[in-house]
C-alpha cells in the first residue's frame, strides 16, 4: 500500500492499531491473513462492515463513500456531546490514487469509518430471535422509543429511524449506595440521515415515527405464525406500546428541565434517576410548600432557588438518611433510599388525585408500604411507625410534606 494516497484522520490513541491496515483494498476483500476478524453476527446493513480485533482494540469498519465517512464521524461525536447513546468513532479513512487531481475517478476512491466495537451490544433483529417473548419485544421497543424521544428533544431529525439502525446494549449503573443494575438500552449505529437542527418540527417528528413503524412492520416478517398463517403478535398493539413510552419520555424530559430550570437543582446529582414525570411534579410540589413555610417563618418572600437547596439540606437529605438507618431495602426488593423516596412520591400524587386533596407524606408512606413491600403485616407495621416516628422529629409541625 502506498500511503501517499493514504488520508488517515484517526483519533491519536487508535492510530498505530490502524494506519497498517490494507485500506487500499475493498474491505469485503479483506482476509484473515491481513487482519484478525471477530465473528459477531450483525443486523442487516446496506454497506459492508466487518468487526476487526487489533492488539489493543476491538472495531468495526464500514465501507461507505468519503462525504458520509466525514459527516457521520463528525456526527457521532456530537450525538455523543449532547448525552445521546450512539456509537463511539475512532475516526475515518480515504484512499484515493490521484487525490488531489480533479478528475481522478470515483470509482478508485475507498472510504472506511471505523467505531469502536460495542460489548455486550445485540442487534435488534438476534435479539429477537433470541427470546420473541412480550416482555422481550416490548424491552427494545421501550429503549428505541427512549432513544428516538431523546433525539427529537434535542432537535434532532434520524431521517432513517428504523429497527436496523440501533444496537441494543445490556449496560450496568449504580445507585447512590454503589448497587449495580443493569438496564437495556438502545444506541443509534448509524448516524448517515442524521440532521442536527435549530428546531424540530413537527413533520419531522411524525416522518421518524412512521418510519419506525414501516421498520416495526419489516420485522414483523419474523414474527410466528399459527396454524393458518397468520402472526401470532399484534403489530398494532405493539405499535401503540412503542408510541406511549415514546410520548412517556418525551414529556419526562420536558419536565425534567422545567424543574431544573425552576429550582436550579441537578436531577440527577439528588435523585439518581427519575423514570417518571409524576415524581418530578410531587417533589416540586413539595419544594413549592417549603418555600410557603419559609417565606411565612421569615416574613418575606424566599426566592425559589433558595427554598431548593434548603428543602435538600434540611428535609430531603435527612430522610434518605433516616431510610438509610432503618435498611429500608430488607422491606422493598429491589430498591435504594433515593428511588424509594422518588417511588413514594409518584404514589402520593396518584392517591392525592384519585381523593381530590393532598393525603400527606405519612399516608402516602402507610399506603405504599401495605402495597409494595412482602413483609409479614406486624413487622411492617413497625417498621412504618418506626420510620413516621423518626420523621416527625425533621418535619417541622403544621409542615405539609
Amino acid at each position: 500500500m502506498d500511503k501517499k494516497y493514504l488520508v488517515l484522520n484517526i483519533e491519536q490513541e487508535y492510530r498505530s492499531d490502524l494506519e497498517n491496515l490494507p485500506w487500499n483494498s475493498p474491505l469485503i476483500e479483506w482476509n484473515d491473513k491481513q487482519v484478525k476478524f471477530l465473528d459477531i453476527r450483525k443486523g442487516i446493513s446496506k454497506h459492508t462492515v466487518r468487526f476487526i480485533k487489533t492488539k489493543n482494540f476491538a472495531f468495526a469498519i464500514k465501507q461507505t463513500n468519503p462525504i458520509s465517512a466525514y459527516f457521520e464521524s463528525e456526527t457521532f461525536t456530537k450525538l455523543l456531546q449532547k448525552g445521546i447513546h450512539t456509537l463511539i468513532p475512532a475516526g475515518y479513512i480515504f484512499y484515493k490514487k490521484n487525490l488531489f487531481e480533479k478528475n481522478a475517478e470515483e470509482k478508485e476512491s475507498l472510504a472506511f469509518i471505523v467505531t469502536i466495537l460495542e460489548a455486550k451490544s445485540i442487534p435488534h433483529s438476534i435479539l429477537f430471535k433470541w427470546d420473541f417473548s412480550d416482555t422481550s419485544r416490548k424491552s427494545i421497543y421501550k429503549a428505541a422509543a427512549e432513544l428516538l424521544a431523546n433525539l427529537h428533544f434535542n432537535n434532532i431529525f434520524w431521517g432513517d429511524a428504523s429497527l436496523s439502525n440501533i444496537l441494543i446494549k445490556f449496560i450496568k449503573s449504580h445507585d447512590d449506595r454503589g448497587k449495580s443494575r443493569t438496564e437495556l438500552k438502545a444506541f443509534l449505529s448509524d448516524s448517515e440521515t442524521i440532521q442536527i437542527l435549530k428546531t424540530i418540527s413537527d413533520d419531522h417528528i411524525k416522518k421518524d415515527v412512521k418510519r419506525f413503524y414501516d421498520s416495526m412492520t419489516e420485522i414483523s416478517i419474523e414474527f410466528p405464525k399459527d396454524e393458518k398463517g397468520k402472526s401470532e403478535v399484534d403489530l398494532n398493539v405493539d405499535k401503540k406500546y412503542f408510541k406511549q413510552e415514546y410520548k412517556n419520555h418525551f414529556e419526562l424530559l420536558n419536565k425534567i428541565t422545567a424543574f431544573e430550570k425552576t429550582t436550579g437543582l441537578e436531577v440527577q446529582k439528588h435523585f439518581f434517576k427519575i423514570t417518571d414525570q409524576y415524581s418530578i411534579e410531587s417533589i416540586l410540589k413539595q419544594i413549592e410548600e417549603h418555600k410557603w413555610y419559609l417565606s411565612e417563618k421569615s416574613g418575606r418572600e424566599v426566592e425559589m432557588t433558595f427554598a431548593a437547596n434548603d428543602w435538600i439540606e434540611n428535609i430531603y437529605k435527612p430522610i434518605i438518611k433516616e431510610f438509610n438507618k432503618l435498611k429500608i431495602f430488607d422491606y422493598f426488593i429491589n430498591t435504594n433510599s433515593v428511588k424509594l423516596y422518588t417511588d413514594i412520591m409518584a404514589h402520593k400524587y396518584y392517591l392525592s388525585i384519585e381523593r381530590g386533596e393532598d393525603i400527606g407524606i405519612y399516608s402516602a408512606i402507610r399506603s405504599y408500604s401495605e402495597k409494595h413491600s412482602d413483609k409479614e403485616e406486624s413487622l411492617l407495621s413497625k417498621f412504618v411507625e418506626k420510620l413516621l416516628k423518626r420523621l416527625t422529629k425533621i418535619i417541622p409541625p403544621n409542615y405539609n410534606l
